[in-house]
């Protein structure tokens, strides 16, 4: 038992994900995790890597005319079609922040992604596509899934998304446990002992997930797999899997410190479920959550969640009329955003220095 750690426990209770493209670093997990999640932030340190210097050059050459966006876009699905084989699921990329109001726009980068993806010889069971879920993620999204091209809702902050994301389609969903603040600002960090009964985030996550369990049981229709991002700790990567989500996505610094440490704790009993919603239950100790929301003094003006609310009608304003009403919601979005921008901006212009050496303007 000796080589037995803290991600050894986690693989034994949930799909273990990695929130990473480092085609080396994921080679050296001591296992093959189920999806590679990605971001704007993710990608464009990863075109920085003299492990991909050559993927940016042959894009540059072959798409610099386009302009930086095209460049980035292929360079993003060939780094991530790059780690297909090590990974049993899928990779994901991230449309662009500077689309998020804009269904038309959405729906046209992620066919431009889709059609990259096919090139590079990925299946589309083989990636998925991570949309920012606003009124026009959610609407994008429900145009996207029904034609095949499957999304996961991100940057998702409350119950409202949740239901969206339902309504829209997603195979996939990715709930900030932690804002982004928070990684770079100590005094925003939840200070709990027992993070899944008392972090403020955790009875959101029971709330989606206890109503992602009614709708199945309802309409027998899949719903949306949790994949729960923004960690701060392993404490908190561990606690993912007795709140019930399915899926954890582990950043490159959390994976090393769970590799890192030995798992001294009890023997587990529940292996993981083989469907995310048929059996699933909310422990004892934290069924009381599904009552409460620490975060509920932010609404402004507004009823609570509805399940019976069709949140993507009006062609998504009534999604984003929710979130304007959660400011905690709302400034988490808002300042998601604002650091996948500052981070495609860092792209486009290491890309636009290449154009320009190139002389490809």
């Amino acid at each position: 038992m000796a080589d037995r750690t803290l991600l050894t426990r986690l693989d034994e209770l949930c799909n273990v994900d990695v929130d990473d493209a480092d085609i080396e670093f994921i080679k050296g997990l001591p296992f093959k995790p189920y999806n590679q999640t990605s971001n704007q932030a993710i990608i464009t340190q990863a075109i920085t890597s003299a492990t991909n210097r050559q993927i940016l050059n042959d894009c540059i050459k072959k798409y610099g005319s386009q302009g930086w966006e095209t460049v980035f876009e292929r360079v993003s699905v060939r780094i991530c079609a790059n780690n297909v084989p090590l990974i049993k699921g899928r990779v994901l990329i991230q449309t662009s922040p500077r689309h998020i109001h804009d269904d038309v726009e959405i729906v046209t980068q992620c066919r431009r992604f889709a059609a990259a993806f096919e090139e590079a010889g990925v299946p589309r069971d083989r990636f998925a596509i991570k949309i920012p879920f606003t009124g026009s993620g959610a609407v994008a999204s429900r145009t996207l899934n029904a034609e095949g091209i499957r999304t996961l809702a991100t940057a998702v902050f409350c119950l409202e998304q949740a239901i969206a994301a339902s309504q829209s389609g997603c195979l996939l969903i990715s709930p900030y446990f932690n804002e982004i603040a928070a990684h770079f600002d100590p005094a925003l960090r939840p200070n709990v002992a027992d993070t899944a009964l008392e972090h403020p985030m955790s009875p959101r996550i029971i709330q989606m997930l206890e109503a992602f369990k009614t709708f199945y049981t309802e309409t027998s229709e899949e719903q949306p797999i949790m994949v729960i991002a923004s960690h701060l700790s392993p404490e908190e990567v561990l606690a993912m899997a007795e709140l019930g989500c399915q899926h954890v996505t582990v950043s490159q610094d959390n994976f090393r410190q769970l590799i890192a440490s030995p798992d001294e704790r009890p023997v587990i009993i529940h292996a993981k479920p083989s469907h995310p919603y048929a059996s699933l239950s909310t422990p004892e100790r934290l069924q009381s959550l599904a009552q409460k929301d620490p975060l509920s003094a932010t609404k402004k003006n507004g009823s609570a969640a509805s399940l019976d609310t069709d949140y993507v009608a009006q062609n998504g304003k009534i999604l984003d009329a929710a979130i304007e009403r959660d400011s905690v919601a709302g400034k988490r979005m808002n300042d998601a955003m604002k650091f996948f921008t500052e981070w495609e901006e860092k792209a486009k212009q290491i890309i636009e220095d290449e154009i320009s050496k190139l002389r490809l303007t």
